[in-house]
């Protein structure tokens, strides 16, 4: 019997309101005697609490939080692996997270004083679903929204858990995903909704897995791991490249691209049809990916060039290559 305080302290009774893990050896049922509770105030701390509920059947929408302390959409509860719930059932424990010291109030009283919410990102994220699990990335929320998207502390050990570190279950787009598993394999489910990017792909690995890009819908099995990384991250041009500027012709401002396939030193200059170098825009050494840069029509004093035409030239290793553009006043 095992209460939390901010973390696992062993117990001897059982408390009114308080939640608790205890394990057993077979399956089976207890009948706990006693009077009904119509109501009873709890004090609830800052972070996560292991709480109960009543004799019947309770909304968290009837709660009644009058400082309004508790996080929308973390109340768990646990069968095997962790689940997000609305209602809190007689003889179970369940995890509720609050923003802040206080307390709130039970009550048998059913009336909602809460609207209850959608807070599914399912349309909204990408979605990765692991052994039933679902995972959110590639959506960006503020901080206080985040609460709302985090799990409570890793239940105990051979029960099924996932979720990116540091208990959260959405990330923007960078995450690693820890996971509890006491089974051989993994199922995994993916719905990209969101895409990466132009030059970037989703992409999950691990020990198991070898660099792996969600695309679409898709579903793989994979040997069990601890551990998952899901990121986005840029493709690798195959070959240099100097492009075409855009637009062309151009006044005042065009954007020049450049590919480069392997890390390297970069030159990127502006020369009028004299050979005369304008201006240099790169000169530097630059990881390998698609690269842009603006002119703005200026020489390297940051004066404003006259019309006409101008060569643009890269040299990044043993690649070199000229391109012309037009500028329009």
């Amino acid at each position: 019997l095992f209460f939390f305080d901010g973390s696992y302290f062993p117990g001897t009774a059982l408390t009114l309101g308080e939640g608790y893990w205890l394990r057993f050896n077979n399956a089976g049922t207890t009948t706990v005697i006693g009077l009904p509770m119509s109501e009873l105030t709890i004090s609830l701390s800052e972070d996560w609490n292991l709480l109960s509920g009543l004799h019947e059947d309770l909304s968290i929408y009837s709660v009644i939080d009058t400082d309004g302390i508790i996080v929308p959409n973390t109340l768990f509860g646990f069968d095997g692996a962790y689940f997000s719930t609305e209602m809190m059932v007689p003889g179970m424990g369940y995890w509720l997270r609050a923003f802040q010291d206080g307390e709130i109030t039970l009550t048998s009283d059913v009336t909602a004083r809460v609207a209850p919410q959608d807070y599914s990102l399912k349309g909204k994220a990408n979605t990765v679903n692991i052994n039933g699990s679902e995972l959110y990335f590639g959506l960006e929320l503020s901080d206080k929204e985040m609460f709302s998207y985090s799990l409570p502390p890793k239940p105990p050990e051979g029960a099924f858990d996932v979720r990116f570190k540091d208990g959260w279950r959405v990330v923007k787009d960078y995450g690693e995903i820890e996971i509890m598993n006491t089974g051989e394999t993994l199922s995994i489910v993916y719905n990209i909704k969101l895409d990466a990017g132009e030059h970037y792909n989703w992409v999950l690995s691990s020990e198991t897995l070898d660099d792996y890009v969600l695309e679409d819908t898709g579903e793989l099995t994979v040997p069990s791991s601890e551990r998952f990384v899901l990121n986005r991250e840029s493709v690798i041009p195959a070959t240099f490249a100097l492009h075409q500027n855009f637009p062309n012709p151009f006044n005042p401002i065009t954007t020049l691209s450049y590919d480069l396939p392997n890390d390297s030193d970069v030159k990127l200059a502006i020369f009028d049809m004299l050979g005369n170098e304008v201006a240099t825009l790169v000169n530097s050494h630059q990881q390998a990916g698609f690269k842009s840069v603006q002119w703005e029509g200026t020489d390297s004093m940051g004066r404003a060039v006259s019309a006409g035409v101008y060569l643009y030239r890269i040299e990044a290793e043993e690649f070199v290559e000229t391109k012309k553009m037009l500028l329009l006043k």
